[in-house]
């Protein structure tokens, strides 16, 4: 069994170390602030599997005896709570495109308060209990609120775009109702479970909590190598005789049907029809009025092309969009 366990501790951290290596690559390569955030959920993960991992097999050795179990193991397990509940928040309002503010703040504080109150090896079977759902309850209300946004929703476009994120929130919900029972099963029934069925993994590991992670970290992978392999590939799709530059762009009545820009810096096809307005220098007013939205949706929309873009103003985004097609091989007009 212990070998059993080893060995699943040792898959946990690389596939966690992977799936974070290959978000923040992503980050790196397209500056998108989700991917990062991804990446330092997935950097969490490991955290976690790793203090695991010694608390299982590195207690029986003197140097991590005693002071490492006290003073180390509930410190970082406090810190890696609040931090992965903390970035599912963060990831939430990422997908439902909405700006993260001091509200966040707020809300994440009550977790903050009672996770560190409770995060005590002396603390009663009720403490620990408290420990390790309130996570779940936290995980449990993202779900739900990513449901009633998606329900409530009545811009079509806006609907469409987090549509795709369903299946996401979807197992969300249902593996945080299977680690809440897991670990109430436990914590209510630790020697029943430990010594009457022997089940000794359960003593540092929520196997649910794993497969969820595990899911999250698969997810991860395949979303950060779509964004690499976009990022390198050549702009075959541009019309050939067209130039390739924004002041073209610009004078376009109709963009490109596919613009690398676009697709390099992931913006959705609301915030590309934003960007060509952007480039045209159109006012948020005139933007509303061609696209059909109110002068705060425009405005939303600019904001985060500012934030995948990495740019701070209209001059700054005109100029690194001109500098992307300046950087590519220019095709003369035939």
């Amino acid at each position: 069994m212990s070998t059993t366990i080893f060995i699943f501790d040792i898959v946990l951290i690389i596939i966690f170390a992977c799936s974070c290596t290959i978000n923040v690559t992503a980050y790196c390569k397209t500056k998108h602030v989700r991917e990062f955030e991804a990446g330092m959920l997935m950097f969490f993960y490991c955290v976690n599997s790793m203090i695991i991992f010694m608390s299982e097999f590195l207690l029986e050795l003197p140097l991590f005896e005693g002071a490492y179990n006290v003073l180390t193991y509930f410190s970082v397990k406090v810190i890696c709570g609040i931090a992965i509940s903390t970035l599912y928040m963060f990831l939430t309002a990422s997908l439902l495109e909405k700006k993260t503010s001091i509200l966040h703040v707020i809300i994440i504080m009550p977790l903050i308060c009672v996770t560190v109150y409770v995060g005590d090896l002396n603390g009663s079977v009720s403490q620990h209990w408290i420990f390790y759902t309130i996570r779940q309850v936290y995980l449990a209300c993202f779900v739900l609120y990513y449901f009633i946004r998606y329900a409530s929703a009545k811009d079509r476009e806006y609907k469409k775009r987090i549509r795709k994120y369903r299946f996401i929130f979807l197992i969300g919900g249902i593996f945080s109702i299977l680690i809440f029972a897991e670990d109430s099963m436990v914590i209510f029934h630790f020697q029943y479970v430990i010594n009457t069925l022997n089940l000794k993994v359960f003593m540092e590991h929520n196997l649910s909590e794993d497969i969820f992670f595990v899911i999250l970290a698969v997810i991860g992978v395949k979303s950060g190598f779509s964004l690499l392999i976009q990022q390198k590939e050549p702009a075959e799709t541009m019309e050939p005789g067209m130039l390739l530059s924004a002041a073209a762009v610009c004078k376009e009545k109709t963009p490109f049907p596919e613009d690398p820009f676009v697709r390099a810096f992931g913006l959705s096809n609301r915030q590309r029809d934003v960007l060509y307005l952007l480039l045209k220098e159109k006012t948020y007013q005139e933007m509303g009025e061609e696209l059909g939205l109110s002068v705060g949706t425009v405005k939303f929309h600019a904001h985060g092309i500012y934030e995948k873009t990495d740019s701070r103003n209209r001059s700054e985004l005109i100029g690194k969009y001109e500098k992307f097609y300046e950087s590519r091989v220019q095709i003369p007009l035939t």
